[in-house]
């Protein structure tokens, strides 16, 4: 994440996913043999193995695909990621040429890749009532493109500046495409990069995306504790002050504090839980809290961080009174305010809980594959989360999807890593919630991140499954197989298989769309005379990086068409 974030606490697992299915398992601790499949990639690509229940080749239950379409409109860079060649969008400054971790036995060695074709699942499909669910994705907002050397601003350089309204208008767009709800961005408080970057969005989603008091997609506001120690704007508010706490402890740090914090919560009513994108549950704003801790004890009396966020509480529940001036006096109704990990369900102030991310350390051999789904008895796991929230189905509860971490370019923390085996672990955590929400939908499923590429938890490049596609012709058939290098590769980050056709090697048209299957043939019998041009593409699924194969030239002679087709 941007420099200003520099604690994590964090949910971590690692799982097995194989064929169409999802399988998590305990992986051993010995550092040569972290997981079952995280043996050395094979030198040679190979057919992705199918599941011991991999179906036969079928027409894919999914999304229908373009009947006539172009190869640029399926193989282009269509994220809102800077591409790492060719010509670039006029918010792009420098190009991304992805990023990866060389250490010796890393699992997914391009953590981050050139951006390039990614798919549109709608990952609302792939949960139980799912469309009831509010997906959003975490947002940074201080990347810049100024300064010299391989930083800005000590982050890594994504080719775009945050604070520019054709950045965000592209990263909206994209969103919408890839079916997500709304943005969590990361905040740090009025005068910020961050909070005029958020006002962009804002405005936006306003001038394209509301009807009425409707919009979509929303926002809502990740409040970063570490920006407590920064000085930010004022609203000059009684009781209030926009200064820094630091250098400070006991009373005088908590009293700075808590001026801090309700400097900002007017801020944030004037500015932003009043307009008809922000998120808002039973006419309540919404809040996230990124821990700040330390300086204080977390619980007891004053001064503590129980006693901070008692007094805050106490503040919102007024604020049109103790704000006191437009435009921080409006009536937008008591800030809900929801706190990290499994736990803060039962905080002070405690509205709700959200997930997030851990890592465990640093060492690839031990550390990648360190964690899994099913640790019930880690207060940071997912099933912790889950369980804990349902009893709590009256307040706010977020889920987590993320793909990985991998900090080897960050300017802090740096080599900690949690690895993403080639998509498995995107997968995985989205599906996790349905173990515990089968008969009604998770609430809120929060992806960590939308574009952190300091931590390498970014899917906004695409995510890498490992995946290439291989096609020819023999006997009158198209023959094609999904490969890797890399053993981790699984089917279940595929969505489905596609078979086009050409006459020129630019405009295709669908010929079929199949069940994802490591390998297939398909009849042209049913093809016209005269010369083609055929393609397979692997359709991943949300967010995974499409890939399509080479062209395959196929002359059809005269005679009587017969029926093409799956064989």
């Amino acid at each position: 994440m941007p420099s200003h974030r520099r604690s994590w606490f964090v949910i971590l697992l690692v799982t097995v996913l194989t064929g169409a299915g999802v399988r998590a398992q305990n992986p051993a601790p010995q550092p040569q043999s972290p997981t079952s499949q995280s043996q050395s990639p094979a030198t040679e690509p190979q057919a992705v193995p199918p599941s011991s229940q991999a179906p036969a080749a079928q027409p894919a239950v999914a999304p229908p695909a373009q009947p006539h379409t172009t190869l640029d409109a399926l193989t282009a860079n269509n994220t809102s990621a800077c591409p790492a060649e060719g010509k670039r969008p006029s918010y792009c400054k420098q190009t991304f040429p992805g990023q990866q971790d060389l250490r010796p036995g890393v699992g997914t060695p391009i953590f981050d890749p050139p951006p390039g074709n990614v798919s549109d699942d709608d990952m609302h499909a792939y949960l139980p009532d799912g469309q009831q669910t509010k997906i959003f994705a975490n947002f940074m907002m201080g990347f810049c493109t100024g300064e010299s050397g391989p930083r800005c601003h000590n982050n890594v350089r994504t080719g775009y500046n945050s604070d520019d309204d054709r950045t965000v208008a592209a990263q909206v767009e994209d969103l919408r495409r890839r079916h997500i709800d709304g943005a969590v961005v990361s905040w740090q408080g009025a005068g910020t990069k961050d909070d005029e970057a958020t006002v962009r969005l804002q405005k936006y989603v306003n001038a394209h995306y509301c009807t009425g008091s409707e919009c979509d997609p929303q926002y809502v506001i990740m409040y970063d504790g570490a920006s407590l120690a920064y000085d930010v704007g004022s609203t000059h508010v009684h009781g209030t002050s926009g200064d820094g706490c630091t250098r400070m402890r006991g009373k005088d740090y908590e009293s700075c504090v808590v001026a801090h914090l309700r400097n900002d919560m007017c801020y944030l009513n004037g500015m932003h839980w009043g307009n008809p994108a922000y998120l808002k549950s039973n006419g309540r704003p919404v809040l996230l809290i990124f821990p700040k801790g330390g300086v204080i004890p977390n619980g007891g009396g004053a001064p503590s961080w129980d006693d901070v966020w008692n007094h805050v509480e106490d503040w919102n529940k007024k604020l049109p009174k103790h704000c006191g001036k437009a435009p921080y006096n409006a009536d937008n109704g008591v800030p809900l305010l929801v706190f990290e990990h499994a736990d803060g369900f039962n905080h002070e102030a405690s509205s709700g809980a959200y997930a997030w991310v851990k890592v465990a350390g640093t060492n690839p051999q031990r550390a990648q594959y360190s964690f899994d789904v099913y640790q019930s008895h880690d207060p940071a796991s997912l099933d912790t989360f889950y369980d804990a929230g349902r009893p709590h189905m009256d307040k706010q509860v977020w889920g987590a999807a993320y793909k990985g971490v991998n900090r080897s370019e960050a300017a802090w923390g740096t080599d900690r890593i949690l690895d993403q085996e080639c998509g498995r672990l995107w997968m995985a955590s989205i599906l996790e919630s349905k173990k515990f929400f089968r008969d009604r939908a998770l609430p809120y499923l929060q992806i960590v991140t939308w574009n952190d590429y300091n931590e390498g938890t970014e899917i906004e490049s695409g995510i890498d499954n490992c995946m290439t596609v291989k096609a020819a012709v023999n006997d009158g058939a198209l023959t094609w197989s999904l490969q890797s290098s890399n053993r981790l590769a699984t089917l279940a980050t595929v969505s489905r298989v596609e078979i086009y056709d050409s006459t020129d090697g630019e405009h295709l048209s669908l010929l079929e769309s199949l069940a994802p299957v490591p390998h297939g043939t398909y009849s042209l019998a049913g093809l016209p005379a005269g010369p083609h041009q055929l393609f397979v593409r692997m359709v991943g699924k949300n967010s995974i990086l499409n890939r399509m194969s080479a062209a395959v030239a196929f002359e059809k002679g005269q005679g009587a068409a017969g029926p093409g087709g799956p064989q």
